[in-house]
């Protein structure tokens, strides 16, 4: 237990040095008084309503994740749990990460650890078939933005390693390398044959995930950065998708440097492009104190 400890810890501190190393390269491009001058622009009446409507996003996320639970447990109860996990994803990534939390409350009350575990992954998963697809159609529309940089073959090497990695999930047969998985991937095959569920919840992913980039789109609205909405299509779920590689602490240094390089490319300054990246994890950071109100709650139960 105390080896395990340790390594949890060793890796915590690795993704702290990337974030640190990622912040402390990003400053020495960055003009800071530009900077601060750029976030006092802020128009609170555009921030305020991109913040309400990111916690919007998450009602929207539990009523996906509700078609996977196989848990007797009231909507009211899922939400709370998925708030906790936002909580979690954010200020304890690499301790105990929040779907990790949301299948152990799962798994406490009705002992089907199995079970827990596949319904956070689809929601997971159905959530990036929704991400992958509006950037695909965003790339589509507004490739003329585009044309000529990195970004359409970026766009594509992710929606081919999305498609090679849910292959790997649902026909390669990994338990026999991890027996704790037996049952898995069958319970995963069952899922995604269950066409009218896959069919609710990519809707419900559309939804999410296109209020998700209008709450980013918003945020840029606050502080004057006037490019099209198709671009936001195409660079918000990019940098979602980057910003999940577990090699920083909550994608702290990597998300603002990813909105930097991808922004740069249509013009936005640095110090806007960032600002606007810093923007996004307040309310991402507003959003998980909610989910930890809902874990001291439940802690006190």
């Amino acid at each position: 237990m105390e080896k395990a400890s340790k390594k949890t810890l060793l890796k915590i501190l690795i993704k702290i040095f990337v974030s640190i190393l990622f912040l402390v390269f990003l400053m020495s491009k960055l003009h800071p008084e530009t900077l601060i001058g750029e976030l006092k622009k802020v128009k609170l009446t555009f921030f305020v309503i991109a913040t309400f409507s990111y916690v919007f996003t998450m009602y929207f996320s539990t009523k996906r994740w509700r078609y996977f639970v196989k848990v007797d447990k009231s909507f009211k109860e899922l939400f709370e749990l998925y708030m906790i996990g936002t909580f979690f994803n954010l200020f304890m990534p690499g301790t105990v990460g929040g779907d990790a939390i949301k299948a152990y409350y799962l798994y406490k009350g009705s002992q089907k650890k199995g079970d827990s575990l596949v319904s956070v992954f689809m929601e997971r998963y159905m959530g990036l078939c929704g991400l992958i697809f509006i950037a695909f159609i965003g790339l589509l529309i507004g490739y003329d933005y585009v044309r000529g940089s990195f970004i359409p073959p970026l766009m594509l090497a992710i929606v081919g390693g999305f498609i090679l990695a849910s292959f790997i999930v649902v026909f390669v047969p990994y338990e026999i390398f991890y027996k704790k998985l037996k049952g898995v991937r069958e319970s995963i095959g069952v899922y995604l044959t269950d066409y009218r569920t896959v069919f609710n919840t990519f809707l419900l992913s559309l939804f999410v995930q296109g209020i998700g980039i209008w709450v980013v789109y918003l945020l840029g609205l606050s502080i004057d950065v006037n490019v099209p909405f198709t671009t936001y299509l195409i660079f918000i779920p990019i940098i979602s998708v980057i910003s999940m590689v577990p090699v920083s602490f909550s994608g702290v240094g990597v998300r603002e440097y990813s909105f930097l390089y991808l922004f740069g490319v249509i013009g936005v300054s640095k110090e806007k492009a960032v600002s606007l990246s810093l923007l996004w994890f307040l309310v991402m950071i507003i959003t998980g104190l909610l989910g930890m109100y809902y874990y001291i709650k439940k802690k006190h139960v």
